[in-house]
C-alpha cells in the first residue's frame, strides 16, 4: 500500500504512518499538502495522511479547507505524539553543540533546553530537512531537533530525546481515500461534517441543535473563513456516531433545513491517543 504525506524522509507525518500502517506500507513524501490531495486523486498513492491539528498550535487550517475543496473520504483518525530528539554526528557530545536547525515550531517547543545549554536556534523549513542540512554539512557544532526516525534514515546519533518542554505535544492526522475507494467493512465510529448555515438569527444554533437532539456527542467546532466570501463562515463538526445510525441520519437531514451545505469529510474508527 502506497500512502502520501508531506515532508521527506524522517517527518513525523511518515513517522506516524509507521505508527498506524506499520513499516510494510510504501510511505510517500510530496512538497506540498496540495500535492498529498492530488496523488489521492490521480491514484498515484493509496491515501493519503496529513497533520491536521495539534494540542499546542491548533488546526492546520490549509488542511481542513483543502478537505472542504477535494471530493475524498475521512477512513481513519491517527493521534500521535510528537517528541523532539536532538541529533548530531556519530560519537559527538552535547558540549560540542552550539547550532540546532529546525521548524520553527520545534525550536519554540524546545526553547527552555536550547536556552540551557547556550545553543543558537536556526529555523528551517521542516525538521526531517534540518536534519538532511546537519548530515550533509557535516560540523561538529551542528545538530536537528527532529524525529528518531531520522537519526535511523540520515545515520545520526540521537545526543538527547524528550528536549520539548510540554510532554503532551499529539497530532490528530486524517487518512482519506477518494470517495469510490472507501473499504469495505470500514468500522464507523466518528463522524467529520462542514456546513454553513442559513442567514437568519438563530440559524447555527438550529443546525447544532439538531445533532443535540438526536444524542449526538459534539467532539469538535471549529469556524473557517470563506476566502471568496467575505464575513461567510463555514464550520467543522466531529461527532460520535456513524452516518449508517439511523439517528445520525436524521440529525443530518433535519440540518438540511437550517443549513444551505452539509458535507460528510469522513466517517471512520476512533484513533487512539497516545499518552
Amino acid at each position: 500500500m502506497r500512502i502520501g504525506y508531506q515532508g521527506i524522509e524522517g517527518a513525523y507525518s511518515e513517522a506516524a504512518i509507521y505508527q498506524h500502517y506499520g513499516k510494510n506500507v510504501k510511505a510517500v513524501g510530496y512538497d506540498t499538502f496540495e500535492e498529498v490531495f492530488e496523488a489521492v486523486k490521480k491514484g498515484k498513492v493509496d491515501l493519503g495522511c496529513l497533520p491536521f491539528e495539534n494540542t499546542i498550535a491548533g488546526s492546520v487550517v490549509m488542511n481542513y479547507d483543502l478537505l472542504l475543496k477535494q471530493d475524498v473520504f475521512i477512513i481513519a483518525e491517527v493521534f500521535f505524539k510528537i517528541s523532539h530528539s536532538l541529533l548530531s554526528h556519530k560519537g559527538n557530545k552535547l558540549k560540542n553543540i552550539k547550532v540546532a536547525y529546525s521548524h520553527p515550531h520545534s525550536l519554540e517547543q524546545c526553547r527552555k533546553f536550547l536556552k540551557k545549554h547556550k545553543i543558537k536556534a536556526v529555523p528551517e523549513y521542516d525538521t526531517a530537512g534540518a536534519a538532511k542540512i546537519v548530515k550533509e554539512r557535516n560540523k561538529k557544532e551542528e545538530a536537528a531537533i527532529a524525529s528518531e526516525l531520522c537519526a535511523e534514515i540520515y545515520g545520526l546519533d540521537i545526543i538527547k530525546k524528550g528536549i520539548e518542554s510540554n510532554k503532551y505535544n499529539t497530532t490528530k492526522f486524517f487518512a482519506f481515500v477518494k470517495k469510490d475507494k472507501v473499504p469495505n467493512g470500514l468500522k464507523k465510529e466518528k463522524t467529520s461534517i462542514a456546513f454553513k448555515a442559513k442567514h437568519y438569527s438563530g440559524s447555527l444554533v438550529n443546525c447544532l441543535q439538531r445533532l443535540s437532539k438526536n444524542g449526538i456527542n459534539m467532539t469538535k467546532l471549529e469556524s473557517r473563513p470563506i476566502p471568496e466570501n467575505p464575513w461567510e463562515y463555514v464550520f467543522y463538526v466531529d461527532f460520535i456516531g456513524s452516518i449508517d445510525d439511523e439517528n445520525v441520519k436524521l440529525a443530518l437531514n433535519e440540518m438540511g433545513t437550517t443549513a444551505t451545505f452539509i458535507k460528510i469529510l469522513g466517517s471512520y474508527p476512533k484513533g487512539r491517543k497516545e499518552q
